[in-house]
């Protein structure tokens, strides 16, 4: 399911700028060849999914933003323990825990158009949308990329500082910058480089990226979700009436109704 036909150009923009930034750029010709068969998926995620493993496999390397991702990692500690005395000194309030979630959604590689700010300063931004839902005893929490996901980590014990336990979900193989489930740190691990939104269908999904948001219009209908990322494209920030790159904190249900997935 692609909502518009610019997101199909952001799929060859996200994997010819993959390439050429790993040091791939001889690779285009056949890239290109392969793209212009992935555009004629149905599936928006699968296309993308599984286009980044055709590049992974062409560059020779199981995880090609490994090293990126480790200096993500780095920062994200450092912005994380800003937030961990935020909210200690908020007694752990959950209201603020989410929006830090939402607006820690600003690290991506390569969507069309996007600018990212500094995680630091972009953390305390205010969400353009906040829907509020009252959280179950226990959740799965679907972890997006590597920097941000050490804010995640505090964000979830700010949930189980109120009462909720969350459940730690990532992709079991590695797709852009995004986690590759840690089974150390008690992460439920989905097949594949897919959004684990696919896989999971019985309990409330607390869901992080615009990746899975979009994933959640392919496969989330029925399925309770509370869904915090950015506006990071024209697409999404028009049909949401929002800026671009604003914050966003959304049910699964209001998201599918105002893009038209119902």
């Amino acid at each position: 399911m692609w909502l518009e036909d610019e997101c199909k150009l952001c799929l060859v923009h996200s994997r010819t700028s993959d390439v050429v930034k790993l040091g791939g750029a001889p690779l285009l010709p056949k890239l290109l060849v392969y793209l212009s068969q992935a555009l004629e998926k149905g599936s928006r995620s699968e296309a993308f999914a599984e286009s980044f493993k055709a590049v992974a496999s062409m560059l020779e390397s199981p995880d090609p933003y490994g090293e990126y991702k480790k200096r993500l990692a780095e920062i994200g500690r450092e912005v994380a323990a800003v937030v961990e005395r935020k909210l200690e000194e908020a007694g752990w309030d959950l209201r603020l825990a989410l929006r830090v979630a939402a607006a820690a959604n600003i690290i991506d590689s390569n969507v069309l158009g996007y600018r990212p700010r500094k995680l630091e300063l972009a953390i305390w931004d205010e969400p353009a949308i906040e829907e509020r839902v009252r959280l179950p005893e226990r959740l799965y929490y679907v972890i997006d990329n590597e920097g941000e996901a050490q804010i995640d980590y505090v964000v979830m014990e700010a949930l189980r500082r109120n009462g909720i336990t969350p459940v730690p979900v990532a992709r079991s193989e590695p797709y852009e910058i995004d986690v590759v489930a840690d089974s150390s740190k008690g992460f439920l691990a989905t097949p594949g480089n897919i959004s684990p939104i696919r896989w999971l269908g019985d309990g409330f999904i607390l869901a992080k990226g615009i990746a899975n948001a979009e994933a959640y219009l392919e496969w989330g209908a029925g399925k309770p979700a509370l869904l915090l990322f950015r506006a990071k494209c024209d697409v999404l920030a028009r049909r949401l009436g929002v800026e671009k790159n604003a914050s966003i904190i959304i049910t699964g249900e209001s998201l599918r109704r105002l893009l038209g997935q119902n």
